[in-house]
């Protein structure tokens, strides 16, 4: 390092001389006689500019087009000769009170304004080559970080790193941090110089980190939130949009590397592109506040908005520790007069395009889950895709604790439904046995209309009842209105006030989950959506359709399982098929906006009905089982008992309701087997037939030792009653004792023949009605 940088270093660093504070000024205060604003302050339009606030963000300097406070820096050379004149006036008759410089934080743009400052007040000049490092730190300040250098040798970034393994415990910066950036102040000549330090200039800790940095931010991209935003391209409420990818990151790391990797990463973005807005939550252990920020990459189209008034809003009136927020606009587009925490510099901006939004000075109370939730809901992709008509239904197994479920239901206003004629491309068994044709079906179905709604009824067997309600709505909507609509009837009460359901509460019995099962039919425009896609945000919306549960970033399918989804297509790719283990969704896309007939049940819906009644009828039968091998296990005479009904509807459910082919439609199939995989029912299958064959063999090994336990206290005791009436005439000759001639004997004989007649007709019995009950 050169004399006149050395000079420039200590001159910052004599707390005598220079005084360093981070406080924010009120809005509307300028600095004073010996005071310097360094990209801080706030100044009205109408107002002339002043020679000692320099930001480029002030409305003077934006209409000069400056990029950065290097540059404003650099275009005030007569105010600061001013005061260096003013500063030398002053040394001869008293020692001089300390230069003030009221700066923000330590940023790249900060410390390279404050180093040329120094330079001009000290030297009368600028060093040589400076406009290459103005250049260089306006690129960074907009953003423009694919520009800017290589990760692991460019001068934002070995800066950053500096100043994080350097921390400063005071408003003035480390030591090492301003060697560094003199050093690169006195050398670079040339653009290629700031893009790629040579290595002598990069300190060796510096260079360490900045390599470990690249496996610490996969590590934290792991973690982060990744999905889609439309940002619009104007204020007007159906103006077009622009899609971006963001990336929702907590990170406890450096913040600035993350981003700027972020900006440059395209193999993890869905466009390819990069990550065009983030929110980040800088956790530090010294203080006590959290820090966030959200950004849009500014050499691209889109505009933020009222973004930071929104979030005001959400704050209220207090900060993080409850007192009351300061108030007072820092810009004269802001839309609100909170000053803290929210601002955009975009308010800044002469076109109203907000590129930043952040809380540089005071905490928020809001926390991360709540901002980025906040900002989901503002941006979400699904408010541009238009959903022309829809027919939700929402489903519900329970048991029934009632009198006889048919009689009932007729006697509240019920009526008998026959769906057989809706089950055209359904095999004969099933549509006989599910869709309740005749009064001998295996299902029977009963209806009330209750409003815009209708109330139905299932009845399967082992009283198990599935209730379910059709939803229509023909009026025009959007996805995610619609995603929201739907998940507040699947978790409220607001189905259950229906007057069917009123009536039939006392006699249902919740089975399974807590909420309602929802399988719903949507015609979407693709004409009047905004880029329909596989997006993560997409699908999150399709899923939110599909298993009613609510379209945010808590229930978005991670991308593992965004890639496995379940989801069919038909041959014509205008139809796509969305199943879920907690409902379904069939969306027909439309690229015109044509005439069609209304949407209503179908066999999708049934082939949703069939699983569900299956699912939980095996669901009942395997607790029933269970019961009857506990029983077995826990008395030795119920093996010569029957096993109740249980073995019928064992029967009932494999032979009935389960076919592995439903139709012969492939399409049909193919979503009845997908369902079948999603309820698990295969495995379910299979896992009662064993629970039956443990129970079948249990309970053959209980007769046989039955069986033994008669024989060995019946033959002895026969025997002996035998023996003892023959021996009663042992004063008779052996001849005459041959059988049949003699009384004794034919006691015997008739002993040994109620003894074979007991044990072996109880046996033949018990087995002729164990295998009736069969």
């Amino acid at each position: 390092m050169d004399v006149k940088s050395r000079q420039v270093v200590e001159w910052l660093l004599r707390e005598e001389q220079v005084e360093w504070t981070t406080e924010k000024p009120p809005p509307g205060l300028e600095p004073g006689a010996r005071e310097l604003f360094i990209s801080v302050g706030s100044r009205g339009e109408a107002l002339p500019e002043h020679p000692r606030m320099l930001a480029w963000k002030l409305p003077q300097w934006t209409r000069r087009a400056v990029r950065s406070t290097t540059a404003t820096v650099l275009l005030s050379a007569e105010p600061l000769d001013a005061l260096a004149r003013q500063l030398g006036a002053s040394r001869p008759d008293a020692p001089p009170s300390p230069l003030t410089l009221r700066v923000h934080e330590h940023t790249l743009d900060v410390v390279c304004a404050t180093l040329l400052v120094a330079w001009r007040l000290l030297h009368g000049a600028w060093p040589e080559g400076v406009e290459v490092l103005a250049d260089y730190v306006g690129e960074w300040e907009q953003g423009h970080t694919e520009t800017v250098g290589e990760y692991e040798c460019a001068l934002g970034t070995v800066f950053y790193a500096a100043v994080k393994l350097w921390p400063s415990p005071s408003a003035r910066p480390s030591r090492e941090v301003l060697e560094l950036m003199a050093s690169v102040l006195e050398t670079a000549r040339v653009p290629e110089e700031l893009t790629r330090l040579p290595p002598s200039r990069i300190p060796p800790a510096v260079s360490r980190r900045l390599k470990a940095d690249e496996l610490l931010y996969r590590a934290e991209l792991s973690r982060a939130q990744r999905v889609q935003l439309d940002i619009p391209l104007g204020d007007a409420e159906d103006g077009p949009m622009r899609r971006v990818d963001a990336l929702f990151l907590s990170s406890f790391q450096d913040v600035t590397v993350l981003r700027l990797l972020a900006r440059n990463d395209t193999e993890n973005t869905h466009y390819g592109q990069g990550f065009d807005f983030m929110a980040i939550h800088i956790a530090r252990p010294e203080q006590s506040r959290p820090w966030h920020s959200f950004s849009l990459t500014p050499e691209r189209a889109g505009t933020l908005g009222d973004l930071a008034g929104a979030l005001d809003e959400l704050e209220g009136p207090r900060l993080a520790d409850g007192t009351p927020r300061q108030r007072g606009r820092r810009f004269e587009r802001q839309p609100n007069d909170y000053s803290d925490p929210w601002y955009s510099d975009g308010y800044a901006s002469p076109t109203g395009r907000a590129t930043m939004v952040a809380g540089p000075y005071s905490g928020t109370r809001l926390s991360r889950r709540e901002l980025w939730e906040s900002l989901w809901s503002r941006f979400n992709v699904g408010r541009h895709v238009h959903v022309l008509r829809a027919h939700t239904i929402f489903a519900r197994p329970f048991l029934w604790r009632g009198p006889v479920p048919g009689a009932e239901l007729v006697s509240r206003g019920f009526v008998r439904r026959d769906l057989s004629n809706q089950g055209a491309t359904f095999h004969p068994a099933v549509v006989l046995s599910f869709l309740g044709a005749t009064e001998e079906a295996d299902v029977l179905h009963y209806e009330k209309p209750a409003g815009a709604h209708t109330v139905h009824v299932s009845v399967y067997p082992n009283r198990l009842v599935a209730v379910w309600v059709e939803r229509p709505r023909a009026e025009a909507t959007s996805l995610y209105a619609l995603a929201q609509e739907q998940e507040e009837l699947v978790e409220g009460r607001a189905l259950w006030e229906l007057e069917p359901l009123r009536a039939l509460a006392p006699w249902l019995a919740p089975l399974g989950p807590e909420r309602w099962l929802v399988y719903g039919a949507y015609r979407v425009s693709r004409g009047r959506s905004s880029m329909l896609d596989d997006s993560r945000s997409m699908q999150g919306l399709f899923h939110a359709l599909a298993s009613g549960t609510r379209p945010s970033l808590e229930t978005l399918p991670s991308e593992a399982a965004a890639e496995s989804r379940r989801v069919l297509r038909d041959a014509a790719g205008e139809t796509e098929h969305w199943l879920t283990s907690t409902g379904g969704a069939r969306i027909e896309f439309l690229l015109e906006e044509e005439e069609r007939g209304p949407l209503a049940c179908d066999r999708d819906f049934f082939l949703f009905l069939l699983t569900l009644g299956q699912r939980y009828s095996a669901f009942e039968i395997s607790r029933r089982m269970a019961e009857v091998e506990q029983r077995y296990r826990t008395s030795r005479w119920q093996s010569l008992r029957p096993a109740r009904s249980v073995r019928s509807d064992v029967m009932l459910f494999t032979n009935s309701l389960w076919h592995t082919r439903v139709s012969e439609d492939p399409d049909v199939n193919a979503r009845y087997l997908a369902w079948h995989s999603l309820h698990g029912l295969q495995e379910t299958v299979t896992s009662m037939r064993d629970q039956a064959a443990e129970l079948d063999q249990y309970k053959r090994d209980q007769f046989d030792r039955m069986v033994g336990l008669l024989v060995f206290v019946f033959l002895p005791v026969s025997l002996a009653c035998g023996f003892f009436s023959g021996a009663q005439f042992q004063d008779m000759s052996p001849s005459v004792g041959i059988p049949g001639a003699t009384t004794g004997w034919l006691i015997f004989l008739g002993y040994t023949a109620a003894f074979t007649v007991l044990v072996f007709g109880t046996v033949l019995f018990a087995r002729v009605m164990n295998w009736r009950r069969r």
